[in-house]
């Protein structure tokens, strides 16, 4: 796959109306589901490179390259579609492309002699984090549900057991059967961590 494409934002396509389309769309290399996704994060893009001091790069040219970052993502697997609008993840390349970009700009600015003692703990900690949520998407993925739901909702989306009991958002009546059944969840949640361990010889 191409990567560095002059993509740019055009009129967007009323064909992508939802999401799943938009990613399907994206997963071909559709020019108009490109264009669509572009034109939604621009605002966003010129946002962040005039909070970065980016000028000189421009908003279009961090979009351009953060979206066939994307791109990459989506044709080799790293991006699995779980019903988030794509424009959300693209805008969290587009943040690590413009501090990639600031980051190179300061490290011209000091000497050479300094630049092996130059480190970005918090990109590094930034990093971790989203490849962390993305492998807990995977596993939460491969549970099913109800046990997806169940995690996803105490763990990721933060209701609480009497929130989830009343507004019947699981098929549990009680909060003791949604704690056991949380339970039950979480060990198969943590067997399946096992699995991708040992399947990568940690």
């Amino acid at each position: 796959m191409r990567t560095g494409l002059g993509f740019s934002p055009q009129k967007p396509s009323q064909q992508y109306n939802s999401n799943e389309k938009l990613f399907l769309g994206l997963q071909n290399l559709e020019t108009t589901a490109i264009a669509t996704l572009q034109t939604q994060v621009l605002p966003v893009a010129r946002q962040l490179a005039k909070a970065y001091n980016l000028h000189s790069v421009g908003a279009e040219d961090i979009l351009n390259k953060s979206t066939a970052i994307f791109l990459e993502k989506i044709a080799d697997g790293t991006y699995l579609f779980q019903g988030h609008a794509p424009s959300t993840y693209l805008i969290e390349v587009i943040k690590r492309v413009a501090l990639r970009a600031t980051q190179s700009r300061e490290k011209f600015k000091e000497p050479l002699d300094k630049h092996h003692h130059i480190q970005d703990e918090s990109w590094e900690e930034e990093q971790a984090h989203q490849e962390a949520a993305e492998l807990a998407q995977r596993l939460l993925s491969q549970l099913g549900d109800p046990c997806q739901t169940v995690v996803r909702l105490h763990h990721i989306d933060g209701y609480s057991d009497e929130e989830v009991i009343q507004r019947k958002l699981t098929p549990y009546s009680t909060v003791d059967s949604l704690k056991m059944k949380r339970s039950d969840c979480m060990k198969k949640l943590l067997q399946l961590g096992q699995k991708w361990k040992t399947s990568i010889n940690i």
